[in-house]
């Protein structure tokens, strides 16, 4: 590659960009209010008793407990502090392992034939994100609401240096022009050519040669071999930008939103398609299983508009 043709983007971005600025010594106003009190309670302790205790008896004394509380402030795991993982380990121990899906929110008693069991499990209902969809594909989150973007992968190692640089530029003007958070979701996914080789031989005949035909029909029975004996998978890219309020207020913003941050990723050589009331479902549907698993949906009025008090009509 030529030195013109060399990427002139270079940026360094830190590990945990959400840590929080320090104020002494390098130590952050968390870490100040752990420290401090004890560092205090352990000097009072000294004044108090060193003349009753000696030096190295109040230091083993001491010890144990600054180390303790050094560790706990100056330690973390996953970019939380102790504490937080404490208390985030409590409330998941003493939180139901048990949710059942209740449309009404309400979990109805056992049948008088179940089984008694000498420690019952404790049952919550299962409440999602999402709570309903609209005809447009706006995602009702309880206060805030989404739309989805589906995208196409972009071949950026392949592009020349000049060319990295404008790809990048467009992308940092699509980020600049979002003023809410959104999410880039990329999820990799299980190929199924079964629809792609029935299409193939079922149009086989048309062709206007016998040989064309029969290569179109060879070229099936690859495809066929190749998805049985690999597992094919492809790429799926979704760009999630949300919106602070209900659907019925922001959701008309939030759409024009996202048709705006379509047509800027349209301009990087990106085919992007807002996702509708169904697309929007079946992705939602697709990010809550693991690959090559289904999610079935036991209401059978499922895919039928509701039509109830303080809804819109279309929306599930």
């Amino acid at each position: 590659m030529a030195a013109e043709d060399t990427s002139a983007w270079r940026g360094r971005i830190p590990a945990d960009i959400d840590r929080p600025e320090p104020l002494v010594f390098n130590l952050t106003a968390r870490q100040c209010l752990l420290i401090a009190p004890a560092l205090l309670g352990a000097w009072g302790a000294y004044l108090m008793l060193k003349d009753v205790l000696a030096l190295w008896v109040l230091a083993i004394l001491l010890a144990p407990v600054l180390g303790v509380v050094i560790a706990i402030a100056l330690s973390e795991h996953g970019g939380r502090g102790l504490e937080r993982v404490a208390a985030s380990a409590l409330a998941w121990a003493r939180a139901p392992k048990h949710l059942v899906g209740t449309p009404s929110g309400e979990i109805s008693a056992l049948p008088r034939w179940a089984p008694l069991l000498r420690r019952a499990p404790r049952l919550e209902p299962l409440r999602l994100p999402a709570s309903a969809i609209s005809t447009d594909g706006a995602i009702d989150l309880r206060g805030r609401c989404a739309a989805v973007i589906a995208c196409t992968t972009l071949p950026f190692q392949l592009a020349s240096g000049r060319e990295q640089d404008q790809v990048l530029s467009s992308f940092a003007g699509a980020l600049d022009a979002l003023s809410e958070p959104a999410q880039i979701l990329v999820q990799r996914r299980r190929a199924d050519l079964a629809e792609f080789t029935a299409m193939v031989r079922d149009n086989a005949h048309y062709l206007p040669h016998q040989a064309l035909a029969e290569t179109a029909l060879a070229h099936a029975q690859f495809l066929d071999e190749l998805d049985a004996t690999h597992e094919l998978s492809h790429q799926q890219v979704l760009v999630v930008v949300t919106a602070a309020g209900p659907v019925r207020r922001a959701g008309p913003s939030l759409l024009r939103r996202a048709t705006d941050t379509a047509e800027r990723l349209t301009t990087l050589g990106i085919r992007t398609q807002v996702l509708g009331q169904d697309g929007a479902e079946q992705a939602l549907r697709q990010s809550m299983v693991a690959p090559g698993t289904s999610l079935t949906d036991p209401d059978p009025h499922a895919g039928e508009p509701m039509d109830t008090a303080g809804e819109h009509q279309g929306e599930r």
